[in-house]
């Protein structure tokens, strides 16, 4: 037997061996559950110029809690984040 033959043998057992250890390994292990999201988010678009844009606010929110403000496209165009 040539040296090259013995060792793709022992390679190919070595890859055998390590992928039937890390499958039959797997089977011991306890299952990992998501867990359920705490809260839905809302986004909205508002368009309001600086000195409305409390208002506009306001009257998107509709008794929800705003989280945060991203300037959007243009200027004078927000998304809202509510929860």
């Amino acid at each position: 037997m040539r040296f090259a033959d013995l060792y793709t043998k022992v390679i190919l057992t070595i890859i055998a061996v390590s992928l039937a250890w890390n499958t039959l390994g797997r089977l011991r292990v306890p299952a990992v559950h998501a867990q359920s999201t705490s809260s839905q988010y809302f986004v909205e678009q508002i368009a309001a110029d600086q000195t409305d844009l409390a208002a506009a606010i306001n009257n998107a929110a509709k008794g929800r809690q705003l989280i945060t403000m991203i300037p959007f496209d243009q200027q004078g165009k927000y998304l809202a984040v509510y929860k």
